[in-house]
């Protein structure tokens, strides 16, 4: 890949996820500002308590997949299909789950009404993550920075509609159920008619043994990371009630918006590097070095406030 290319998908995700951080912390604060921080909490606490379950349905699987896309393109399809596959086994699992675990809570109505909204939303989300998987293996980002700010155009919009008019929290989380379909339907089309991939779900269970294998690492990191980033908010609701969870989320929201350079930087470089690796391992290592120094300028700033 490109160093020029290189640059041009960083400069597209990152312009993406400054608009998206704008939006989303934007419509958080309105919405904080509209429905008290007890409700907040309760939406927060069902987008939270999903995000974390989310992880058991793609397992590291879409890491893998861009690696071997970059690697591999010849067997492109194999991957694809194996990959949904076992999403869809996965996925039953994973919503069984969040839907068992809720109850057994015991949270009131609205808050499990709230969960099984946003687990929808889990779902998609999870499948639009394998499908923009493809293109970062082709490194392409602009469709997927394109996808990032719709998404949260399309969740503002709705949002504030149901403010509004001043319906229930299930219409807010409802509007972001509706813009990850939008999502899930542009990262499809994408997947298969601008790169031709066959997204028929396959079970070579041979196949999908190897995928487990190799996303494993990737599983392990995504599982601590989730409950690192969610886990306290989930905490809180148990311990504190959802008025703290509210209270939190909203300082939460800003020291969580200034992940996207970092975001963007490696969603540019991994698939460049997977393919490096295969093929001029000089380059790589020319490239790691570059990276390494391009994170800590902009690690340093960030990590001093």
């Amino acid at each position: 890949m490109k160093p020029v290319n290189i640059a041009k998908n960083t400069s597209y995700f990152t312009l993406a996820l400054i608009l998206q951080k704008v939006i989303s912390f934007s419509y958080f604060i309105i919405i904080a500002r509209n429905i008290g921080p007890e409700d907040l909490g309760k939406y927060y606490f069902a987008i939270s308590f999903t995000t974390i379950f989310a992880i058991f349905i793609d397992i590291g699987m879409t890491s893998v997949l861009v690696r071997e896309v970059a690697k591999h393109k010849d067997r492109v399809n194999k991957y694809v299909q194996n990959t949904i596959g076992l999403k869809i086994i996965l996925l039953v699992f994973s919503w069984l789950t969040v839907f068992i675990l809720i109850n057994v809570m015991k949270y009131p109505q609205i808050t499990k009404d709230l969960v099984y909204l946003s687990s929808i939303a889990m779902i998609l989300d999870s499948f639009t993550l394998t499908f923009f998987g493809i293109s970062r293996g082709y490194h392409n980002l602009k469709f997927e920075s394109i996808a990032v700010v719709v998404y949260q155009l399309v969740s503002l919009v709705f949002g504030l509609l149901a403010l509004h008019f001043g319906l229930s929290l299930r219409w807010l989380m409802a509007a972001i159920v509706f813009a990850s379909l939008i999502n899930f339907l542009y990262s499809l089309l994408i997947a298969a008619i601008k790169w031709k991939i066959s997204l028929k779900p396959s079970f070579d269970f041979d196949f999908i043994k190897n995928i487990i294998t190799m996303a494993l690492p990737f599983a392990l990191f995504g599982i601590f990371q989730r409950l690192y980033t969610y886990f306290d908010s989930i905490l809180l609701s148990l311990l504190a009630g959802d008025t703290y969870v509210g209270l939190y989320s909203v300082a939460f929201k800003i020291t969580f918006a200034l992940q996207f350079l970092p975001l963007a930087f490696t969603a540019s470089l991994y698939p460049a590097m997977s393919a490096y690796f295969v093929h001029d391992k000089e380059k790589l290592g020319q490239m790691f070095e570059r990276a390494m120094h391009y994170l800590i300028i902009i690690a340093l700033p960030i990590s001093f406030g």
